[in-house]
């Protein structure tokens, strides 16, 4: 018996030692030639039928049976290499791919653990797949507020309408902040409507990249302050179903299905996003399907095409309306308004045709389009002291949809926002807009050499259109009503020529980059209501108010190569396109005001004078790397100050901060461990230099507290040369009265003012929506299959109008917001069943659960939009 045993052992272990010596695996990295980052999911195949794909570092392993091999490695846009191995050189450490000449950067997405992009001239910031993949993102804000000099102007819900500020611009629907997709105009209207009533959902985007710096240029309009450009999924390297489903509180559910591969030349992939949440607030969800679908095709060794169409579809329970401060600090979660809803439907296209004509020389032609149209339905509000709720709305009305204020003890300053009551029943608006945009760009690239350096010369040229239909819907009869009569009917149509021309010099480790963009612009605005009461109109030229003017933007970026990185510094010109806000005014005496019929438009765009000088790379043996930058941007002619706020005599503003984005390896060397700590802020200080700025809502439309009323006189006794105070008296006839003539027992016939700034008048006012510190840190640990991190959020005060108030008006619409922390983390478990790839994870949002004033975004017409939230989700990720 002993003996059978032994002999069965000695087999067994022979058999084991045959088996292992018969195979033999195949280790490397598959990396870009030129910066050196990984790519994820490039495809590794030998001569057999074995095959894999890089995991998310650019790593792989191939187990291949005794014996020598062809390794083929391919990845979408790069050439193909393919090298000969066997047991002895297994091993095969970094393998760099390089970059098609056909590729387009389109459907290049690199997995660099760098929060830069090295392509781009000067300051950007750059969320990688990594990232964004433990981030699980309910909306594509939460990853950008933690990217320095990004903040972000909180919103109901999943927040479809970002609301984006970069570098002190004014952040409502992101309105002077360039968004692109892709590359192309993501904003309905970039010219005329530039509002971000669009955003791709978040379980679509792969990267992120802000850009800051004079490279700008390349892009327009609207590029004073910076650009975010969305990247969303390239073909994977192989036939691949991948399924994302995610649950959540509140009713949050996503489901993702794409599938999608390259075969020889041609790469592609079709994709299916589904997501709905009941919301943070009552009457607050939201609902969208995103359909997309993308081709790219080498056609030849000099030719190649990309096509993607897609199309999204909302219906959301939104509101532009929010809440007191009574009923935030009663409960933050209240929001009565059940009649409000946006509907939202958007096609987008995109066909890039890229020619090598010579070796050195490329031709990009680019179609771009979209069509986009909103329906919001909206009940109107009014603000009414707390204990008369009852009163005016009636018990049924207050029974269905206010008991949350019954027993509740009010004081005088105490109000409540409510549908508002006109002949016994509420009333609802609709705002309809309907937007297409095209256009057409060329840009050519040259390499070219002089003085034994690599130089690279880029040109574009963009034509561009733009309709924008705006009609305005009242119904009287009920809140559910969905037809009404028409009190607003406008068209606005837009075409432009721009075109860029930008050089890089390479002298040793000098590079300079001067650049020059310049724009010219065309559009008309006609009041098509008006004109169908007119019957002496005899074209359908009648009523074109036209603004026609041109603007050019020079800049140059100079970089010095240092050890492990580099130095740049960048100045330019900068603009911000005059919208529907601004772009059919007439300058009279400096002063901005409506056209007399047949007058000509005059008003002159936003400009500005950027300037900033920084570091990036590495130090610390690549220990730490990031980038440190210092801007100070002054905005000249600043006309579009935010919600109902207008500098009738142009504004100056200085703009000046600090960014910093560091990534920190707190155990080097030490795999399978990976520890990092992650440092992103901005330190931001603003100033109003000169200006006098008309504020629509101040008198009339906010409801002031005692608090505001009393800082509001301090502040013009203080600067009585500050301030033209206009009243009107119960014939409603308005003049102008002396500032020593106000007091608390007249301030309701306040019923506008004038505010100059600049030395001798109201001389510290800051921008809002500026905060001093925007602070973002993360610590994040990965081990074998496992990985999970931990991030805080801390955004400081901040004013929420130019005026700065302290102290918070009864109906919310005013005054500074306090400061806030909000706490992340996530955890994540990779497994794998032979092709089939699953990521199982968990992550907590807003974990304190310390719900803070996140902005006043509508102003007078909403009051507080709260924020911080605790969300836990939990999901499962599968590539098969």
């Amino acid at each position: 018996m002993r003996l059978k045993t032994i002999l069965i052992l000695c087999l067994t272990t022979t058999t084991l030692s045959a088996f292992a010596q018969s195979s033999y695996e195949v280790t490397g990295k598959v990396v870009d030639t030129i910066d050196q980052q990984p790519l994820i999911g490039a495809f590794v195949a030998a001569n057999t039928s074995q095959r894999t794909t890089t995991n998310e570092k650019g790593f792989f392993n191939l187990q291949l049976p005794e014996g020598e091999y062809q390794i083929t490695i391919s990845y979408l846009g790069y050439e193909t290499k393919t090298m000969t191995i066997d047991a002895k050189n297994s091993q095969l450490g970094v393998i760099a791919l390089e970059v098609s000449a056909t590729s387009l950067k389109e459907i290049l997405i690199s997995a660099t653990s760098g929060n830069f992009n090295d392509n781009f001239k000067g300051s950007n910031f750059r969320i990688s797949p990594v990232a964004i993949k433990n981030f699980n993102p309910l909306n594509t804000e939460e990853v950008l507020r933690t990217i320095p000099g990004v903040n972000i102007v909180g919103d109901m819900g999943l927040s479809n309408r970002p609301n984006i500020s970069i570098r002190g611009s004014w952040g409502r629907r992101s309105k002077k902040v360039l968004l692109m997709e892709d590359g192309s105009p993501a904003a309905p209207a970039p010219y005329i409507a530039p509002g971000a009533y669009y955003n791709p959902v978040s379980d679509r985007i792969q990267a992120i990249e802000v850009y800051k710096g004079a490279d700008m240029l390349r892009f327009g309009p609207n590029n004073m302050f910076g650009a975010v450009n969305y990247i969303t999924a390239l073909p994977p390297q192989k036939p691949e179903l991948r399924l994302k489903l995610v649950g959540g509180q509140r009713g949050y559910t996503t489901g993702l299905v794409s599938y999608g591969g390259t075969w020889n030349n041609l790469g592609s992939l079709v994709e299916a996003v589904y997501k709905k949440f009941d919301g943070f607030t009552d009457n607050s969800s939201v609902e969208v399907l995103n359909l997309n679908a993308k081709i790219f095709a080498k056609l030849s060794e000099d030719q190649s095409l990309y096509f993607k169409v897609s199309g999204q579809f909302e219906n959301n329970q939104a509101s532009l309306s929010a809440m007191t401060p009574f009923t935030f600090e009663t409960d933050p979660t209240q929001h009565p308004l059940d009649a409000d809803i946006f509907t939202m439907r958007r096609y987008g296209l995109d066909i890039i045709h890229k020619w090598l004509p010579e070796k050195n020389i490329s031709l990009i032609s680019k179609i771009y389009a979209s069509d986009f149209e909103r329906d919001w339905w909206r009940q109107v509000t009014t603000v009414i002291k707390a204990s008369e709720v009852r009163n005016y709305l009636g018990d049924d009305i207050f029974n269905d949809r206010y008991r949350y204020l019954n027993g509740l003890n009010f004081t005088q300053e105490d109000y409540v926002r409510v549908g508002k009551i006109t002949n016994g029943r509420e009333s609802i608006t609709d705002s309809r807009w309907i937007f297409t945009v095209s256009g057409l760009q060329e840009t050519m690239n040259i390499d070219w050499n002089a003085w034994g350096e690599d130089h690279h010369l880029e040109a574009g040229l963009k034509l561009h259109q733009e309709t924008y239909k705006d009609r305005f819907l009242r119904a009287d009869s009920s809140r559910w009503a969905r037809s009404g009569r028409a009190t607003t009917d406008l068209r606005y149509y837009l075409w432009s020529l721009s075109g860029y021309i930008r050089n890089e010099f390479n002298v040793n480790k000098l590079s300079l980059t001067p650049i020059i963009r310049f724009e010219h612009i065309n559009m008309y605005r006609q009041d098509l209501l008006a004109l169908s009461q007119d019957p002496t109109i005899s074209s359908l030229e009648d009523g074109r108010k036209m603004n026609v003017y041109d603007v050019a933007l020079p800049g140059i970026t100079a970089s010095y190569a240092i050890p492990r990185g580099e130095i740049f510094g960048s100045v330019y010109r900068g603009f911000i396109a005059p919208s529907k806000v601004f772009g059919f005014f007439v300058e009279r005496n400096g002063v901005l005001t409506n056209p007399f019929a047949g007058e000509k438009v005059n008003v002159q765009p936003e400009v500005s004078l950027n300037t900033e000088i920084g570091w990036r790379g590495s130090l610390a043996q690549n220990l730490i790397e990031g980038q440190l930058t210092y801007f100070n941007n002054t905005i000249h002619n600043f006309i579009a100050g935010g919600e109902n706020e207008i500098f009738q005599e142009p504004g100056k503003i200085n703009i000046q901060g600090i960014e910093t984005g560091v990534d920190i390896r707190l155990i080097p060397n030490s795999p399978p461990h990976n520890l990092k700590l992650t440092l992103n802020a901005a330190f931001l200080y603003s100033k109003v230099l000169k200006g006098a700025l008309l504020d629509k809502d101040m008198f009339g439309q906010v409801v002031h507290s005692t608090a505001t009323r009393q800082e509001f006189l301090d502040d013009v006794n203080t600067h009585p040369q500050a301030y033209d105070i206009y009243m009107s008296d119960p014939q409603g006839n308005e003049g102008i009265v002396n500032e020593e003539n106000v007091n608390v027992s007249n301030f309701e016939q306040i019923s506008k003012t004038i505010v100059r700034f600049g030395e001798g008048y109201i001389e510290k006012a800051e921008a809002p929506y500026t905060p001093h510190l925007n602070l973002s840190s993360g610590l994040s640990y990965d081990y074998n299959k496992w990985s999970g991190g931990l991030t805080g959020n801390y955004v400081s005060e901040q004013y929420a109008e130019f005026m700065n108030f302290e102290h918070e008006s009864a109906d919310g619409a005013i005054g500074k917001l306090p400061s806030y922390f909000t706490m992340d983390a996530y955890l994540n478990y990779d497994l794998s069943f032979k092709e089939t790839k699953i990521n199982l994870f968990a992550n907590g949002k807003n974990l304190t659960n310390q719900i803070y004033r996140a902005s006043r975004l509508n102003r007078a017409a909403s009051g507080i939009f709260p924020g911080g939230f605790r969300q836990l989700i939990f999901g499962v990720n599968i590539k098969i």
